[in-house]
């Protein structure tokens, strides 16, 4: 009887552990790797790397990628990370999201205000020349295009410049969300919405608040997306409008809230994992 006890409670041990791996989450094996190199450079590079690594770590997370691995090469810090992936289905858009800046701001236009139209200008020599002698430190000319029509088949816009002001009122470190929207009205066309924290709808409120009719510009990674004049005051909602098809702004919407990576990263190898 004592036998048949110890083999049923034997039997219900190993039923306990069984469902109790059944029910951790299930980890991906690890199929192909790719080796990144970062652009920082100077005393803080090692900084750099590690924010990079927690960066990427977020993106991964987000995109719900269960297993993988973002390992910071060499001691001290040699500039190369190695990040190890379970097998996906598009590959080469989940290497576009790991190496993608995600450098969010918002900068005030050099510019007439409204309803002067946006001073904008044909080729990046006219902006620079338009800055005379003035210093540059506190202004940069950044390339624009304009939009378009959404509808495939018809014009996407004309590329243009225009300066801007140094520094930015607001950049990504003040976000606080992003998520991809269909625009109002035009089928397959999508922008990113997003609102700031309290520190950064602050900023905003008081430029904004002072500065009514005149222009802000939405910069994506040194490119001005977005336009507009100041109606009325803003404080903490913002939206990037573009031609982005729906994965294009959700891609984008993730990055955003994972924040920017501190440093441009290369992809300088990509092998499978034996």
């Amino acid at each position: 009887m004592r036998r048949q006890f110890i083999i049923a409670l034997a039997i219900l041990l190993f039923a306990s552990v069984g469902l109790s791996c059944s029910l951790l989450p299930r980890r991906d094996h690890l199929t192909w790797r790719l080796v990144l190199e970062s652009e920082a450079a100077g005393a803080d590079r090692d900084a750099v790397i590690r924010r990079s690594v927690t960066v990427i770590e977020r993106r991964l997370d987000d995109l719900g990628i269960r297993s993988s691995s973002v390992v910071a090469q060499g001691t001290p810090l040699n500039g190369l990370i190695l990040v190890s992936l379970p097998n996906v289905a598009d590959r080469e858009r989940l290497k576009g999201i790991i190496t993608a800046g995600g450098l969010l701001e918002m900068a005030a236009v050099v510019s007439p205000p409204n309803p002067t139209p946006v001073q904008t200008y044909k080729t990046k020599e006219e902006a620079l020349s338009s800055l005379g002698d003035k210093a540059t430190d506190n202004r940069r000319v950044l390339p624009y295009v304009e939009r378009g029509d959404p509808r495939p088949g018809l014009p996407s816009g004309e590329r243009s410049w225009v300066v801007v002001e140094v520094p930015a009122i607001v950049d990504g470190a003040d976000l606080r969300s992003a998520s991809a929207m269909p625009s109002a009205g035009v089928p397959d066309n999508y922008q990113i919405h997003f609102s700031l924290g309290p520190e950064g709808a602050t900023k905003l409120g008081a430029w904004t608040g002072s500065h009514i009719n005149n222009y802000l510009s939405v910069v994506l990674n040194g490119e001005v997306k977005t336009i507009a004049y100041i109606r009325t005051q803003i404080l903490d909602q913002g939206e990037i409008n573009g031609r982005f098809t729906k994965q294009s702004a959700e891609d984008l919407a993730l990055v955003l809230r994972s924040g920017a990576l501190p440093a441009p990263l290369k992809i300088v190898e990509e092998t499978a994992i034996r």
